[in-house]
């Protein structure tokens, strides 16, 4: 009997081992792939908010870290023409979401008008909150082309608080959240583009 239990327990063993071995293996195998797809992801999305036409360099390499309002870690991608900055991507975390965190990018141009947002990752609540997605919705399109007059631009707010972003029928947090991590990127984009511009690469280093 004793012996029958310690060569189960080998069997075991040996298996457990295999099945380790094999989930590396199959880790080692998917992991760049999986890397090639976020990054293609990533660029098409560039794309939809800063005008491919509009930059010459390489835009996803072509990117600093910085740290937001909330010390939070964040990317700017940078566009530039003939080397000079003309718009930058920057990526942005809406902490007041219905579920958590929003994880947005927002396209800012020179005159620090907003080329376009899209959402990058959220929890918010699927036929509600989610409307943010432009699969689901056109709302986030509706940030493309408006400009922030200052920080006090009343504008800057959903229409239930007296702005000009219309909420979300039952929702009206998720929106309220999304436009004013838009706002606040576009000041700090205002406040630090010069020195963006002017940052080393950075952010594919670590």
């Amino acid at each position: 009997m004793k012996i029958a239990i310690e060569k189960n327990a080998r069997i075991l063993g040996l298996f457990a081992i295999a099945c380790t071995a094999v989930v590396g293996v199959v880790n080692l195998l998917t992991k760049d792939r999986i890397e090639i797809q976020k990054q293609q992801y990533l660029l098409n999305t560039l794309n939809e908010i800063i005008a491919p036409q509009s930059y010459d360099n390489d835009l996803y390499q072509d990117c600093v870290l910085y740290d937001d309002e909330n010390q939070h870690l964040q990317t700017a991608y940078l566009a530039r023409n003939n080397n000079q900055g003309i718009a930058a991507a920057l990526t942005a975390t809406a902490p007041d979401g219905y579920n958590g965190n929003i994880e947005i990018i927002v396209a800012v141009q020179n005159d620090n008008t907003v080329s376009g947002v899209r959402v990058l990752e959220h929890k918010e609540t699927p036929g509600l909150g989610d409307k943010i997605e432009p699969e689901k919705s056109d709302w986030i399109l509706v940030f493309k082309d408006k400009q922030l007059e200052s920080e006090s631009d009343s504008r800057w707010n959903v229409a239930k608080d007296g702005g000009m972003f219309d909420q979300f029928t039952g929702a009206t947090i998720t929106p309220r959240a999304v436009v004013k991590a838009v706002k606040r990127t576009v000041l700090y984009y205002e406040q630090h583009k010069d020195d963006l511009f002017a940052s080393t690469r950075s952010c594919h280093q670590q």
